[in-house]
């Protein structure tokens, strides 16, 4: 065996125990397709084009695209080859590829799926951005009190409990928490996390999706941007679908199983089987107003009657997507005086507190 092939050998070994660490985002997924798209328009094979990839990419995504180029070099479809990672390929790519095989428009099916996906990235985003404010100063607030309760709070309070006066009712409870921390302040940190882990896997879990999703749809500027972000998915990706050759019937299927939100996942479900069974799509979805709005039923319906539905869907798409956009700024101008309010509510508890007994100890010098 020459020295090349027990080199090569070695890499094989060492690839078939490369473990893939980490998920693949969002945005990866995106740069992928979009590589994919471009790549392919230059003439490359498939073959060529994830050997490239393969080679760029890192963790987890590198290692599912070294089994798909295995499958496709073994004669399987594309579409095929990406069926085998569910969870990183989705199902609107799956589907946008096996249509783009079969009516010979691959490249141009994954710019759609290319679009739908950066889009997406970019909805995302905003959603999160609006929260990441309100996290970082709730977060910074409690670590704040709790520094405060276990090491300033002891030395201050132990002061006052010496002193021959009757405290205020709010100097007595501090004195309170600064002993239980004091005493249990340890256990009191390791609970609370716990407890917070704890409900907020109660709340994501399946059995909770029901009634969670239910107050996101309903609570007051929260749900301006649950019914935006649902309603510019929906409509994004029914336009990708069907722009790509997609069947109205097979895109209702993929976009039920994708929705995060479980009544717009029920909803689409009993749209689709209306559909199959020969309704039109803007019927089938007046039967959820609350869900849909007018707009979307209007536009629907001109959409299905001249013909041009994926430019209809991607155009309301955009729509909703400024929507969530607004709402996410307004979300932000709320929670800054909520959070400016409770702030200072702590504070003057605080400073109430140990304010309070001095000043008594200062009258009862005077006098």
């Amino acid at each position: 065996m020459t020295e090349e092939k027990i080199h090569n050998s070695r890499r094989q070994r060492i690839l078939q125990w490369d473990i893939p660490i980490g998920s693949v985002s969002l945005e990866q997924k995106a740069l992928f397709v979009k590589h994919l798209a471009v790549m392919m328009k230059s003439g490359l094979t498939i073959s060529e084009i994830l050997h490239v990839e393969e080679e760029t990419t890192s963790g987890r995504l590198r290692g599912a695209l070294r089994k798909v180029r295995k499958s496709v070099e073994a004669g399987h479809s594309l579409s095929d080859a990406f069926k085998l990672f569910p969870k990183i390929f989705p199902q609107l790519l799956v589907s946008a590829v096996y249509t783009g095989e079969s009516s010979g428009t691959l490249s141009d099916n994954l710019e759609h799926v290319a679009l739908q996906l950066q889009k997406e990235k970019e909805l995302v985003s905003k959603i999160r951005g609006a929260m990441l404010y309100p996290v970082i100063v709730l977060a910074a607030a409690v670590i704040l009190g709790l520094g405060l309760a276990l090491f300033v709070l002891p030395k201050i309070t132990t002061i006052f409990s010496g002193l021959d006066i009757t405290l205020p009712f709010t100097t007595r409870m501090l004195i309170a928490f600064s002993n239980f921390m004091e005493s249990y302040g340890l256990e009191f940190v390791v609970a609370s996390v716990a407890f917070v882990f704890f409900i907020i896997w109660v709340l994501r879990s399946r059995m909770m999706q029901p009634i969670t999703h239910w107050v996101l749809l309903r609570m007051p500027v929260v749900q301006r941007i649950s019914k935006g972000a649902n309603a510019a998915r929906f409509c994004r990706t029914l336009g990708t679908l069907i722009g790509s050759g997609v069947t109205i019937e097979e895109s209702l299927d993929i976009i039920g199983k994708t929705m995060s939100n479980y009544h717009y996942r029920r909803s689409i479900g009993s749209v689709n089987k209306r559909v199959i069974g020969g309704a039109r799509l803007s019927v089938s979805l007046e039967d959820f107003p609350g869900l849909y709005p007018r707009i979307i039923v209007s536009m629907i319906r001109v959409g299905e009657e001249s013909g041009r539905l994926d430019e209809v869907c991607s155009y309301l798409g955009e729509f909703f997507e400024e929507e969530v956009d607004a709402a996410t700024k307004s979300l932000s101008a709320v929670i800054e005086p909520v959070l400016l309010i409770i702030i200072g509510l702590v504070v003057g508890f605080l400073a109430l507190s140990v304010i309070t007994p001095i000043y008594e100890i200062t009258g009862s010098i005077g006098r």
